[in-house]
């Protein structure tokens, strides 16, 4: 059996297994224990009412086999000050696919309950059992961006709850249709500026980096503009959610591209100089990355449809926040999400996860120096 702590909170892990025998698993650690019954397929389980960073070995006792320790983890060290505020985002949910893949093997479902939408629909699910009061969707919701496809996207979102949506390449890509219209008749707004959120503790900002007809991702002068004063004038500290990642360089080093560097670098500067207490997430790369760029924290976060097939759920403290990136746990999804390990000859299974600290890591708010007088 192949056991993995995916996750780990200040008082919370999320331990994750495939190739389990049939039959009643106990997974413990410190004075937290779960049993589940396994049916053979890969799984999740929630370890909750751990101390804050603490370390642990965690045990799991499975049929036929004496207890037996599978792995050590550390939970995190909460951000100072109280909660005041959760939000969750989500990117890359491509409704309208059918496979997943790049080569040999391409995994097909059979359509009748589609992946993306499965997967997209445990996820929301499970961001708001953690406690997610607003939802932010960081582009690439379709597939090809059809009618049909906004209809999917927007009979979803007009029950998922509150929402912030922005798209993303494939959602501006060759032959797209507009989403705008579509999702307007399911009551969601489409944001083609720079738009905030006010939440206690943070300003949510989203920045549309997806222009028809270009993959890579752009920030015109507008937008920037737009956004350094939304940042400048907010009252605290604040969230910048994008869909395409910052590149290092001008050419991309990976795909799909994302911000070419020099464009990149110029924006992240003007981030930091209008408020350094920012956190800038982003999606399009499939894969879970953390860099830093002078004060600001940038953070990748993987598709909810492929593997690991993850969300990312953010606590907001009065002197922090801290980033926990789950797998999507419903049975129906990990068992879908599980088989895209072996993509690309099984390098996709380490690349897409990348490691747990950038996954899950706590972020204190750099002091904001007081506007000049």
């Amino acid at each position: 059996m192949r056991v993995d702590v995916f996750a780990v909170e200040d008082t919370a892990a999320q331990v994750c297994f495939a190739g389990a025998a049939p039959g009643e698993l106990t997974f413990s650690a410190g004075p937290a224990k779960v049993t589940v019954l396994s049916h053979g397929e890969p799984g999740a389980v929630t370890l909750e009412g751990l101390p804050p960073a603490s370390a642990f070995e965690l045990v799991v006792d499975e049929p036929g086999r004496p207890a037996r320790r599978v792995g050590r983890f550390a939970t995190l060290e909460p951000p100072p000050g109280r909660l005041l505020s959760r939000f969750a985002t989500m990117n890359d949910l491509h409704f309208g696919a059918h496979t997943f893949g790049t080569f040999r093997p391409i995994f097909e479902d059979d359509g009748a309950d589609p992946h993306p939408v499965r997967c997209a629909r445990a996820a929301v699910n499970e961001a708001r059992a953690w406690g997610a009061e607003l939802l932010v969707l960081k582009g690439d919701l379709t597939q090809h961006a059809t009618p049909k496809e906004w209809d999917e996207v927007g009979t979803f979102l007009a029950s998922a709850g509150p929402a912030v949506v922005i798209e993303g390449n494939h959602d501006t890509a060759w032959k797209a249709v507009d989403g705008a219209g579509p999702l307007a008749r399911y009551g969601v707004r489409l944001h083609q500026r720079p738009h905030a959120v006010d939440m206690a503790g943070v300003r949510l900002v989203v920045v549309p980096t997806a222009h028809w007809h270009i993959d890579h991702g752009v920030i015109d002068a507008s937008d920037l503009r737009d956004t350094v004063a939304l940042l400048g004038d907010a009252p605290g500290p604040t969230v910048v959610a994008m869909h395409h990642y910052p590149q290092r360089f001008r050419w991309p080093t990976m795909y799909p591209s994302g911000i070419p560097g020099p464009a990149a670098a110029r924006f992240l500067d003007a981030l930091a100089e209008a408020n350094p207490a920012t956190i800038v997430l982003t999606g399009h790369s499939h894969r879970h990355r953390l860099h830093r760029h002078g004060p600001l924290v940038v953070a990748e976060v993987g598709s909810t449809k492929d593997y690991p097939g993850s969300w990312a759920g953010y606590a907001v403290h009065e002197g922090g926040i801290r980033q926990v990136t789950r797998r999507v746990a419903a049975p129906d999804a990990i068992s879908w999400t599980e088989r895209g390990r072996r993509v690309l000859g099984g390098l996709w299974g380490v690349w897409a996860a990348g490691v747990r600290s950038h996954r899950c890591f706590t972020h204190p708010w750099p002091d904001r120096p007081p506007p000049p007088a």
